[in-house]
């Protein structure tokens, strides 16, 4: 600190600005969201899974059941073919 103000004026100082940061978590906690929505450098992956599941809860994928789903071709992977013949189990 400045020699000037002394050492009970510096420690002042250092606790009033740590006082003023203590609702900083909870704003972030509570607003971080909306922060991150508003961002144009911030990567938000948290609002895109909103956002699918959003789509999907009105209706998105309502004809397709799990097996469908689970089965749908990924991208890079082949096709759902390959990927279903080798999920298939031998009986024993």
């Amino acid at each position: 600190m400045n020699p000037g103000i002394g050492i009970n004026w510096g420690m002042t100082v250092c606790g009033c600005f740590s006082a003023l940061l203590i609702p900083m978590p909870f704003i972030f906690y509570f607003f971080g969201k909306k922060i991150r929505a508003k961002s144009k450098f911030a990567p938000a992956p948290d609002l895109e899974q909103d956002k699918k599941r959003m789509d999907e809860e009105a209706g998105g994928t309502v004809g397709q059941t799990d097996e469908e789903h689970a089965e749908a071709p990924t991208m890079g992977m082949g096709s759902s073919d390959e990927s279903t013949s080798e999920k298939k189990s031998i009986p024993s």
